[in-house]
């Protein structure tokens, strides 16, 4: 019966196993979202759980901050300045400059402008005969200045609507190196955002400036490739970097784990759309900052920018963009560029494979099924201690290869997967050792009530003029105690609880009658001195049997009760009942109502000593014992219910004729 129980029990886990994995596994499909956001905050964890390393030093950030803004005026600058400020950064011997700024409207403040504007308004000539030609328009004077040196110009790319630019953005050149190069899932644009004119032929490269956060407004990897018009077109950072290592093109292959980006002998790892998950500092790492004022007015060391790759952009409130990283939330746009060329250059990449959550989403599967085959059977230090180890397993597993390769698969998943396998395994088995347990102390208590029951059949056998005497005096007790429960000094002391162990205790107080003779137990006539000193000894008798049952099994609650019942039911308030002679509060309190309970049922039921009496005298008798025989607050309480006295001494009649003695003058009371 065993075997086929755990059998049975075995099967049902496996069946609530396999469908809570494949449930799990339904769950990642449908609700990717969902999945992405546990297995990002997962690998945010890791990635900030890597060794530090030192930031490269090459790339710099020049800021236009709050104080380049007092000294030269608010943004936006004339072109001119903006020239000026990268002549000296030219001048100082940068690698390459990546300007993270848009400019799509001419220079209102050009005297081509300003005349433009008076002549149009004004209707009044405005010559320009005393300014210089070359100076009269500042886009013009930035355009000139981008084809002196290294400079990367911003565009931006929109993926709706209609194409009305005929913008082509200069980059280095890109190509397909390998057959099967696969570009389709590359986002691929619909149109262009670039400079005016003169300032965008000017430069002799650009890169896009494009990206976008996950759905939890946190970014983790941007685009370094674009596809526009058939052509694949590099990110500012990527053309930066390229126009500092003075690479003119860079190749683009595709494999099982996604795309390969090759520059030079340098292959860096893409997924499928052409982001890169950028490596961003952690722990108070920052990137070099200096401020446009301190530049332009010499306050830099002259070659302080040699061979630097310097990143142009804005810091002053109102100006600057923030890109929330998972490790700095005030993340500044112009240091995201800077970010992915200080990976280019250590040439340390995190990639996350194409097909990671088909990965881990197999793993978990497998996890659960195996898990909840392996388990099923075993105990509970097997349940915790292996979901735990293969946890831990999970955990440095996936951050060795994060540590040795770069490679980031989440655990989340498995991690997941494994805790529901523990805490459905634990539930299950809590439940099943729950029933077991519930069933096994119903099978006690019955077998209890079973034992009692036996020593009450003997006690009644014994004598049988007792009748349904036990049956009676278990429900007087019960009611009489559920009274005294409303009152203050009882509320603690008879809790439901105790009442039920009193309800089940009350059929043994008369369990010593089995160790008196028949002679006397069976008497029909009143009993000599001698023999009613015999009788006494009922009580002790019966405590004597308890007190041998509990060696055996051990004093609890009801053991405890029974005893005092058994022992003290025959005492008396006055002090002169037996067999101890105690009197008032030193006799315990179940003793105190069963003996209410026996004197009255023995009043309403015929005696060989004694005819039946009916409830009203009982009633009677029993108000004239206050204080003598019984507790006065016990008294009280049955004068209050004594009604309820009888309707039980009724559904428990030992014969008919009983019914009639019980009611007689009924109308008298």
């Amino acid at each position: 019966m065993h075997i086929r129980s755990t059998s049975k029990e075995r099967i049902q886990t496996l069946i609530a196993g396999t469908a809570l994995t494949l449930l799990l596994l339904a769950f990642g499909m449908k609700f990717a979202p969902v999945v992405e956001r546990l297995n990002n905050a997962a690998t945010d964890i890791q990635i900030g759980l890597l060794p530090k390393t030192r930031l490269s030093p090459l790339p710099i950030i020049v800021e236009v901050d709050e104080k380049s803004l007092a000294a030269f005026g608010q943004w936006p600058w004339p072109r001119y300045q903006v020239a000026r400020l990268l002549e000296v950064i030219q001048h100082s011997g940068a690698a390459a400059v990546g300007i993270d700024a848009l400019f799509v409207e001419r220079d209102r403040t050009s005297p081509l402008e300003i005349q433009h504007v008076v002549e149009r308004d004004f209707n009044q000539q405005f010559p320009l005969t005393a300014i210089k030609e070359s100076l009269r328009d500042y886009d013009t004077i930035l355009g000139q200045t981008l084809k002196t040196g290294s400079f990367v110009l911003s565009y931006f790319f929109t993926f709706d609507g209609t194409d009305s630019n005929a913008c082509q953005p200069k980059s280095a050149s890109a190509a397909l190196f390998s057959s099967n190069a696969e570009t389709s899932a590359l986002h691929h644009a619909v149109s262009i955002t670039c400079n005016v004119p003169s300032i965008q032929a000017g430069a002799n490269t650009s890169g896009f400036i494009n990206s976008a956060p996950d759905s939890d407004g946190i970014y983790r990897k941007t685009p370094l490739v674009i596809e526009y018009k058939s052509r694949l077109y590099p990110s500012l950072a990527l053309q930066t970097f390229l126009t500092a290592q003075a690479l003119d093109h860079f190749l683009i292959a595709s494999s099982e784990k996604g795309l390969t980006l090759q520059l030079g002998k340098m292959s860096v790892p893409l997924d499928k759309a052409g982001n890169l998950l950028i490596k961003f500092p952690t722990d108070g790492q920052s990137f070099e900052r200096i401020s446009a004022y301190d530049l332009l007015s010499g306050k830099v060391a002259a070659d302080h920018l040699k061979g630097k790759i310097v990143f142009v952009g804005f810091s002053a409130a109102g100006l600057h963009e923030f890109r929330p990283t998972p490790y700095a939330p005030q993340f500044l746009g112009v240091e995201f560029h800077a970010a992915i060329v200080d990976n280019l250059l250590r040439q340390d990449f995190l990639h996350r494979p194409d097909n990671a959550l088909s990965l881990e989403l197999a793993v978990a599967t497998a996890l659960g099924l195996v898990l909840f085959m392996g388990l099923s059977g075993t105990g509970p230090t097997a349940i915790v201690t292996i979901p735990f180890l293969i946890i831990l397993t999970l955990i440095v597993l996936s951050q060795l290869l994060l540590v040795s390769t770069g490679t980031v698969i989440s655990p989340a998943l498995p991690i997941i997967m494994t805790l529901l396998v523990f805490l459905t395994l634990a539930v299950m088995k809590y439940t099943r050792e729950f029933l077991r347990a519930k069933k096994m102390a119903l099978l006690v208590a019955r077998t209890q009530e079973g034992i009692i029951g036996s020593f009450c059949s003997m006690s009644e056998y014994r004598d049988p003029e007792t009748g349904a005497h036990i049956k009676r005096t278990q429900e007087y007790i019960k009611v009489l105690a559920q009274h005294l429960q409303k009152q203050p000094k009882y509320k603690t002391l008879l809790t439901n609880e105790v009442i039920e162990l009193l309800f089940k205790a009350a059929p043994l107080h008369d369990i010593g009658k089995i160790g008196i003779r028949d002679h006397i137990l069976l008497k029909n006539d009143r009993l000599t001195e001698v023999e009613f000193e015999i009788m006494q000894s009922h009580p002790q008798i019966g405590a004597d049997i308890i007190q041998s049952v509990t060696s055996q099994i051990g004093w609890n609650p009801f053991m405890d009760i029974a005893h005092q019942i058994c022992l003290y039911h025959q005492e008396k308030w006055d002090g002169s009942g037996y067999p101890k002679g105690l009197a008032g509060d030193a006799i315990p309190l179940p003793a105190r109502l069963m003996a209410l309970a026996d004197v009255y049922d023995a009043l309403i039921s015929k005696r060989v000593y004694k005819p039946a009496f009916s409830h009203n005298k009982a009633v009677s008798l029993i108000r004239e014992g206050k204080g003598k025989h019984f507790d006065p607050l016990i008294v009280d309480a049955f004068e209050t219910i004594h009604a309820q006295f009888r309707d039980i001494a009724l559904r428990f009649l030992d014969n008919e004729d009983q019914k009639k003695t019980l009611l007689a003058n009924e109308d008298n009371m």
